[in-house]
């Protein structure tokens, strides 16, 4: 296989993370964790990591998906030489065969004459992933998630790493478009793997719950404090790629406002919500990038 180090970011991790690593590990030789400023009451599982042969960075405070990726890959990178880098979050299993199977697609992409700046598996948890329709025979993605994602060290000398003013929320949207505005298109690999994302709640409107029959309605949220972001970066990722892409920009607010509406209406913790899309919102227009210490 070709060099490939993983990259995986962890906070407050639990003793699954053992079970990612020691997977990767199967598969890579090298596998950077990146401990996002989880504190103290971690070393056990950080350290069984290490045992396990991961290399461990901790960071002193909580810096974001993006800083933390971007410490991971400059790590990764000094350490050994490397012509990949696997993005992967604390809770994504890997299955097997995964790592080969995105490094396969990015060699056949290059052999048919399609530079890939990312390499995206086709599915995730069964779900068929965004395309983007196909170039001599290659199948392209849109906007692929970070946890899972194959980067070619080329794209990252051609494009540089993740950007970090983002915190969390739309940081892989960013770097996709970059990288495809830079001629660099998302390949996709028949390959898939397990991710959640969000939180599954019971709906309710005005304290009653809601059914279909006998089962409860449930509503997928994030953390009121993740809509700061989400409405912030929103707002700071449109303002940069609006001019090539206003479709994306129209319909990536359409759909944060829908979604807003949505949970507002049926899901508890409307309150703390909405004031923390307000507040990414005047932040975005302003410009405001970073952490956000109230959100």
């Amino acid at each position: 296989m070709e060099r490939v180090a993983a990259v995986v970011t962890a906070f407050r991790p639990t003793p699954h993370l053992l079970d990612n690593v020691t997977s990767l590990l199967r598969q890579l030789t090298t596998v950077v964790v990146v401990d996002d400023g989880s504190g103290p009451g971690f070393d056990a599982v950080l350290d069984a990591v290490t045992g396990a042969g991961g290399k461990v960075l901790r960071l002193e405070s909580n810096s974001g998906i993006a800083s933390a990726l971007n410490a991971g890959i400059d790590l990764a990178r000094s350490s050994t030489p490397v012509d990949y880098i696997v993005t992967v979050d604390q809770d994504s299993l890997l299955t097997a065969e995964y790592v080969q199977r995105l490094v396969e697609a990015a060699g056949a992409a290059e052999s048919a004459g399609v530079t890939p700046g990312l390499v995206s598996p086709a599915r995730i948890h069964g779900n068929p992933v965004k395309t983007a329709g196909s170039k001599s025979g290659i199948q392209l993605g849109r906007e692929p998630i970070q946890s899972g994602l194959l980067i070619p060290v080329s794209t990252l000398d051609a494009i540089g790493n993740f950007w970090d003013g983002l915190f969390i929320d739309l940081v892989d949207t960013e770097y996709y478009f970059r990288a495809l505005d830079a001629g660099l298109p998302t390949v996709l690999a028949d390959a898939e793997f397990d991710h959640s994302l969000g939180t599954l709640v019971d709906a309710d409107i005005l304290g009653k719950g809601i059914s279909f029959g006998e089962r409860p309605l449930k509503v997928r949220i994030a953390a009121s404090w993740r809509y700061y972001y989400i409405f912030r970066n929103r707002i700071l990722v449109s303002r940069r790629y609006v001019k090539e892409h206003p479709g994306w920009v129209a319909s990536g607010v359409l759909l944060d406002l829908r979604h807003l509406l949505f949970v507002t209406m049926l899901a508890p913790g409307r309150a703390a919500r909405l004031r923390s899309a307000l507040r990414g919102t005047i932040d975005g227009l302003r410009g405001k990038s970073g952490k956000s210490h109230t959100a």
